[in-house]
């Protein structure tokens, strides 16, 4: 069965966060992000694969995936692919998938000990990148407040490299309520600034929740009133800032290694 033009009509319209939003789906581009979301609990609606794609012998574990999964499976043309792709070389593979809403209640993460929280982070490329780095270090959780851009941006999507389909993320977290509910779950809060004490001579707690505020306003004036300890990267070199994706690299692998 082929994608017919509504259907690419409609994958376009998701595009659209009022849309997308309303109809709690995204779409997924690339054969390693669909391997991981087919090994998730997100639910797919359908795959559609190019010719050339389904083919290829490299894709067949994939496909043989989603054949187990019994998700349907179309064909796409490429000038489908066109209308509905940002990528310059698609891979030929995309796919409808639903969002997945997690609803926070402290108690589900009792037992974690890393959580990092994004104040304001705008940027689709930023965001992908922290959650990817985030699914590296293993952390338990991601919160993004409202100040963020949409988790199922296609962009963030396509920079979070899969990582979407690893990890805890709560959207629309509101720090005032939920930071002081951890804080009694003994979690210390940890912000990063460009003028805090060096991230080096700071003893990581057993639990922790690190706030990552964006690189042109920094964490919220209201959510900084509830950081325990002040944080920063030290700067050697003549550079005004630093990435806000590298800094939270930077900062979870000295946790890590502490």
């Amino acid at each position: 069965m082929n994608l017919t033009n509504s259907d690419i009509k409609y994958i376009r319209s998701l595009k659209q966060k009022k849309i997308r939003d309303s109809e709690k789906k995204f779409l997924l581009e690339g054969w390693h992000s669909l391997y991981d979301a087919l090994n998730s609990d997100y639910e797919i609606d359908f795959i559609g694969i190019s010719q050339f794609a389904i083919n290829n012998p490299e894709n067949e574990r994939v496909i043989n995936r989603a054949k187990k999964k019994k998700i349907s499976i179309r064909e796409i043309k490429n000038n489908q692919l066109n209308l509905i792709t940002d990528t310059i070389n698609s891979q030929g593979v995309v796919a409808l998938v639903h969002q997945k809403n997690e609803i926070f209640e402290s108690n589900k993460l009792i037992d974690a000990k890393l959580i990092v929280a994004c104040d304001g982070i705008n940027d689709p490329g930023n965001l992908g990148t922290i959650i990817r780095t985030c699914d590296w270090f293993g952390v338990d959780a991601v919160f993004l407040n409202n100040g963020c851009v949409s988790l199922y941006n296609e962009k963030v999507i396509r920079a979070t490299a899969g990582s979407i389909f690893h990890l805890k993320i709560y959207e629309n977290i509101e720090y005032e309520i939920v930071l002081p509910q951890l804080k009694i779950n003994g979690f210390k809060i940890i912000g990063t600034t460009l003028n805090g004490k060096s991230l080096y001579s700071f003893t990581p707690q057993t639990k922790q929740v690190i706030i990552l505020g964006s690189e042109a306003h920094g964490i919220d004036k209201d959510v900084f009133q509830l950081v325990d300890e002040v944080v920063s990267i030290p700067r050697f070199g003549r550079g005004e800032s630093l990435n806000v994706g590298i800094a939270c690299g930077v900062i979870l692998s000295y946790f890590k290694n502490k």
